[in-house]
């Protein structure tokens, strides 16, 4: 990073400290969610996903939010912005409002009713709580869905970080174009679109709204940024708690988990070792608080299905 190019560099605590200082005075920072819904979809395919990208853009713009990093699942919404709270639910209310009418006119009216975001959400009260947030949202997409490279999912913003790629990336100006095209992207009969953003595709392309540069002086460097993404599983499992979700880990993950659960739970070197009786035990720590499934369950603990099933019959009938 440019500010601390100096010589002699800076050590890692001086950088550290610059960027607590940094994180105090760049705030607030929040993370909008939406809860998964239970049944359905919100979006059944990528020309969804993309009027999703646009109004993001532009509606992001029109409530001065700053955003940081976003995710477009299926099923619900991940945003982590810096502003004032009440411009962030201003946001999502429009947001809200606008693909509403999309999706109505697409014969798909009542999509978004239960849809929302927590109008109490706390700010984010650490630079450690940030960066832990940023991964998440960044990882969420990767979790739930086995084709997705995390640093290359288009409908989240994880491809942007230490990217230097993007450059290259083509995209035309606003000024280049057409009325036409400008109706297609904004959806709105007077078009009006801010000339920072880059267009791609028919898409505004997301490294020209997202500040991905501020989320890049709040990591240490781009090798902790990948780390904390990809390893620093507690911290995903304590996020996914506060959000009032089910985190989503993968076998190696809770393989991993699991052998050192062994060691400090129940003092044995594998969890091969265990008794039956243990692993039972072990299976109830992965369930509840590594929100492991019914089959990750039986495959982690080496408990057989029909036992697991019995173990956590609602979760086995939701299998159903």
């Amino acid at each position: 990073m440019e500010q601390y190019a100096k010589w002699p560099p800076p050590t890692e605590r001086q950088i550290e400290w610059m960027q607590e200082q940094l994180f105090r005075e760049s705030g607030p920072f929040y993370h909008l969610s939406t809860k998964p819904l239970e049944n359905g979809l919100i979006f059944e395919c990528d020309d969804e996903r993309k009027v999703a990208i646009n109004l993001i853009a532009l509606l992001a713009k029109e409530t001065h939010v700053d955003m940081l990093a976003f995710a477009i699942m299926s099923n619900h919404f991940h945003f982590i912005i810096k502003g004032e709270l009440v411009d962030g639910i201003e946001f999502f209310r429009r947001l809200k409002k606008r693909l509403s009418n999309y999706f109505a006119r697409r014969g798909r009216s009542g999509v978004l009713d239960m849809v929302d975001v927590n109008p109490d959400t706390p700010a984010i009260s650490s630079l450690t709580q940030f960066r832990n947030e940023i991964a998440y949202v960044i990882r969420n997409p990767y979790v739930a869905r086995t084709d997705v490279n995390l640093f290359a999912y288009p409908w989240c913003s994880g491809y942007l970080y230490f990217n230097p790629f993007l450059e290259c990336l083509y995209s035309k100006k606003v000024n280049e174009l057409s009325y036409k095209e400008k109706r297609e992207i904004t959806r709105a009969t007077d078009p009006v679109l801010d000339p920072q953003f880059r267009i791609h595709d028919g898409m505004i392309a997301p490294e020209s709204f997202v500040n991905y540069k501020l989320v890049e002086k709040l990591f240490p460097s781009a090798q902790k940024f990948v780390w904390w993404v990809v390893k620093n599983v507690e911290a995903q499992v304590e996020v996914a708690s506060g959000l009032g979700e089910r985190p989503n880990l993968n076998d190696d993950e809770l393989f991993k988990t699991a052998q050192q659960l062994a060691r400090s739970q129940f003092g044995l070197d594998r969890v091969k070792a265990l008794s039956f009786q243990q692993r039972k035990e072990l299976g109830v720590i992965l369930k509840n608080q590594w929100g492991a499934s019914n089959g990750q369950v039986a495959r982690i603990a080496q408990l057989d299905q029909l036992t697991v099933d019995a173990m956590f019959p609602m979760a086995a009938k939701r299998k159903q």
